[in-house]
C-alpha cells in the first residue's frame, strides 16, 4: 500500500467516520477546513511517525506540513530520502 493511501485510510477512520478514504483527495484542506484540530494532527502525527518509522521536529508540525495529502506524502519522502542519504 502507497503513502498517500494509508494516509487517506487514517484520516477517514479517525476524522470522517462517515466517509470513506476514496473521499479524502489529494488537494483536501484537512486542518485549515476544520477536519482536523490540534489535538487531531497530534494523532496524526504520532501515526505517521510509527507507521513510516520518521520523527517529527516540533517546526514540521504545522499547517504548512500537514494540511493535505499531497503535502504530507512529500514531508514523508523528504524525510525517507534525508534518512537513507544519512545511512549512507
Amino acid at each position: 500500500m502507497d503513502i498517500k493511501t494509508e494516509v487517506r485510510e487514517f484520516i477517514a477512520a479517525s476524522f470522517l467516520p462517515d466517509q470513506s478514504a476514496a473521499a479524502v483527495d489529494d488537494a483536501m484542506p484537512l486542518i485549515t477546513s476544520g477536519i482536523i484540530d490540534s489535538v487531531g494532527m497530534l494523532s496524526l502525527v504520532d501515526f505517521l511517525e510509527c507507521r513510516f518509522a520518521i520523527e517529527f521536529l516540533p517546526r514540521e508540525i504545522d499547517v504548512q506540513s500537514l494540511d493535505t495529502v499531497a503535502q504530507i506524502e512529500e514531508l514523508i519522502c523528504r524525510k525517507r530520502s534525508l534518512a537513507s542519504a544519512r545511512k549512507e
